[in-house]
C-alpha cells in the first residue's frame, strides 16, 4: 500500500486566506447594490472588456458631474448680479403729492382753556399756564375727547392760518386746493394734488406749460406752540 503525502495547513493559514475573500466579498456587494451609476455594471461585467467599458463611461461622466459642479460653486462664490433697467418715457406725468404738517400739533390759545378746565377736575392747580405737571396729562385730555366722540379740529392749525402764498406752475392756489387728514403725532396734515376717488381734478406737471414748480409760503405761528409738547 504506497504511502501518501499529508499536508498540515495550521488555522492562522485558513484565517489569512479568508480576510481577502471576505473584503472582496463586502465590495462586491457594496457595488453591486450602490446607487450609484457605472458601478454596478462593473461589479457584474463577466469579461475584461465589459469592465473596461463600463469603468471608462463612470469616469468620464464622473468628472462631467464634478466639472459642473465645482463651476457652480465657483458661480456661487464669485456672487455675480444682473440688473435689467427699463426706461419708459412718459408725458405729461402726474404731479406729485406734497403733503406739509405743522410741527405742533396743537395751539396754544385753542388749546389751553379747555385744558386747565380738565386738569382742574383732576385737582392739580389751576395756573395762567401749563406746568410740567400739569404736561403730563395732555394725553388723557385728548384721549377723554376721542372717548366722548369730540372733535379735535378746533385745536389744531387751520391751513387759511399759515398758507400765506400758494403758486403752481405760475397761477396762485389757495388752501382749496389741498386735502387735510390726521395725524396722531402732527394734528391735521395737508396735501397738495392728494388723489382721491370723489376727486378726478389730478394736476399735470406741465400743467399751464409749466416746468412742474410748486411754490409755498407759510406763517408756522411758533408762538402758539405748546409747552413740553414741541419747541419752537
Amino acid at each position: 500500500m504506497p504511502a501518501g503525502t499529508i499536508f498540515v495547513i495550521s488555522p492562522k493559514t485558513i484565517k489569512l486566506r479568508r480576510k481577502p475573500d471576505r473584503r472582496r466579498t463586502i465590495i462586491r456587494e457594496f457595488a453591486l447594490n450602490t446607487s450609484t451609476h457605472g458601478i454596478p455594471g462593473i461589479a457584474r461585467s463577466q469579461s475584461i472588456h465589459n469592465t473596461i467599458f463600463w469603468s471608462i463611461c463612470f469616469t468620464v461622466f464622473a468628472g462631467i458631474t464634478l466639472y459642473f459642479v465645482v463651476q457652480e460653486i465657483r458661480s456661487y462664490f464669485d456672487y455675480p448680479t444682473q440688473t435689467t433697467v427699463n426706461l419708459v418715457n412718459e408725458w405729461p406725468q402726474f404731479f406729485p403729492a406734497f403733503t406739509i404738517c405743522n410741527l405742533a400739533p396743537v395751539r396754544y390759545d385753542r388749546f389751553i382753556g379747555p385744558f386747565l378746565n380738565y386738569t382742574a377736575t383732576l385737582n392739580i392747580t389751576d395756573t395762567a399756564s401749563i406746568s410740567f405737571d400739569q404736561a403730563q396729562h395732555i394725553g388723557d385730555f385728548f384721549q377723554m375727547k376721542i372717548n366722548r366722540n369730540e372733535s379735535l379740529n378746533e385745536f389744531f392749525f387751520p391751513l387759511s392760518a399759515m398758507l400765506i402764498k400758494c403758486v403752481f406752475n405760475g397761477r396762485s392756489c389757495s388752501a382749496v386746493n389741498f386735502t387735510s387728514f390726521s395725524s396722531s403725532t402732527y394734528g391735521l396734515c395737508y396735501t397738495f394734488n392728494a388723489k382721491l376717488k370723489n376727486i378726478k381734478n389730478i394736476r399735470y406737471s406741465d400743467e399751464y406749460g409749466g416746468p412742474g414748480n410748486l411754490y409755498l409760503r407759510f406763517y408756522v405761528h411758533s408762538h402758539q406752540y405748546v409747552p413740553y409738547i414741541r419747541e419752537g
